[in-house]
């Protein structure tokens, strides 16, 4: 054979070949995006690799422990009754234990000097971790296949595994990314939540015997972002080990398009962390009148009027140029407009021509004409406010 008697050129062309899509999917995802260093992000994906050590020293101790093995016990107990709920259960135990370490590189990333200040900085360092995860992986398996001289068998687990299996990994990692962005930064969401009316009962709920609520909510996303990452590299195992391709096809293509929405999100690229070594401008406003405009702002938003939500934060940033609440609504309303108007586009193509077009038309003109009028006058109302008060110190 090829490779045969040759271990240590296996291993080399195995590194080669594992690090081909890394370089193809960071260039993909991450080369237009990145806001830290070439260097943060390195080790992130180094952290990564490593990630497959606790999962082999668990092997090991159910090798010398058998009884510990929960794969066994699965077997055993399950499998024998229902061999498809025997699988499911035995990539729910995988998908649980890859996504933890991956979520591990994460928040060790984020407790080092790399702090995430952006939600899509989360997103970042979760698909490098799983970057680096997947390449350990596809080096244990290329190293493998070359091992018994199946070079068909390389060159097809090389592109299946590329191509899918690896952006398999990121995705669910993405995702788990996204919620733990979010859950890092829960205080300015939740207060920016406030003010659309959202309520979270079980953070309220707690918070009348001491704990914060924005603390409630970041481990709520947290677990969400974990358990729906866990679920879905459960789904995709199953999937591949029933022989369902198009089903396991059909998740990652879902899931990237998903990702790449999420990552393209105006609020994703917010700096939402404080870095104390910049100084904080002072708001020009009182508390009390901002709370007011916020009001105000938030009523806007739940009715859709995402242009002048815009407008009036544009405003608003002017005297409080460092209130997060504030860049978060517009930011939203950015996000939310443009799908408003992706969603229109849509629906003008299957939507059929009125009957009475003429009398429609005028009709719409009427009600959108009330409705400028209607808003002018709040706004006015609002602006007023603003600049009867001018600058203030922040009570």
């Amino acid at each position: 054979m090829l490779f045969e008697g040759v271990i240590w050129w296996q291993a080399v062309i195995a590194i080669l070949l594992a690090m081909t899509p890394v370089i193809i999917w960071i260039n993909v995802l991450l080369k237009k995006k990145r806001r830290h260093s070439i260097r943060s992000l390195a080790q992130v994906f180094i952290l990564g690799t490593f990630t497959v050590i606790p999962l082999i020293a668990i092997q090991y101790l159910w090798y010398l422990h058998p009884e510990w093995d929960v794969y066994r016990w699965i077997d055993q107990n399950i499998a024998t009754s229902n061999v498809e709920i025997g699988f499911l259960a035995t990539f729910v135990v995988v998908g649980i234990m890859e996504e933890i370490v991956k979520m591990g590189v994460v928040r060790v990333a984020d407790a080092s000097k790399m702090k995430i200040q952006t939600i899509n900085d989360a997103v970042q360092f979760s698909i490098l971790a799983a970057l680096g995860f997947a390449f350990s992986e596809n080096i244990y398996y290329f190293y493998s296949i070359m091992s018994s001289g199946n070079l068909a068998a390389l060159f097809s687990t090389l592109v299946f595994r590329s191509s899918f299996t690896v952006c398999a990994h990121m995705i669910f990692s993405s995702i788990f990314g996204y919620f733990y962005g979010i859950g890092k930064f829960s205080n300015e969401i939740v207060e920016q939540e406030k003010w659309v009316g959202e309520k979270h009962g079980l953070a309220k709920f707690l918070s009348k015997i001491g704990i914060k609520e924005y603390f409630t909510v970041k481990y709520q996303r947290l677990f969400t972002g974990l358990s729906i990452a866990m679920l879905m590299h459960a789904a995709f195992n199953f999937f591949l080990q029933m022989n369902m391709i198009i089903e396991a096809m059909a998740l990652i293509i879902v899931g990237f398009i998903y990702v790449q929405f999420l990552m393209h999100r105006k609020a994703g690229h917010l700096i939402l962390s404080h870095d104390a070594t910049e100084g904080t401008k002072r708001s020009m406003m009182a508390n009390t009148d901002e709370d007011v405009v916020l009001e105000l702002v938030g009523m806007w938003f739940n009715d859709g009027k995402y242009q002048d939500v815009i407008e009036i934060c544009e405003r608003l940033l002017m005297r409080d140029p460092d209130n997060k609440v504030v860049k978060l609504f517009k930011a939203k309303a950015l996000d939310r407009s443009k799908v408003g108007k992706a969603m229109n586009s849509i629906k003008s193509l299957f939507s059929e021509k009125d009957e009475n077009t003429d009398t429609n038309i005028l009709e719409t003109l009427r009600k959108r004409k009330e409705e400028m009028q209607r808003i002018e006058a709040i706004k006015s109302n609002a602006e007023k406010l603003l600049d009867q008060k001018g600058p203030q110190q922040p009570e």
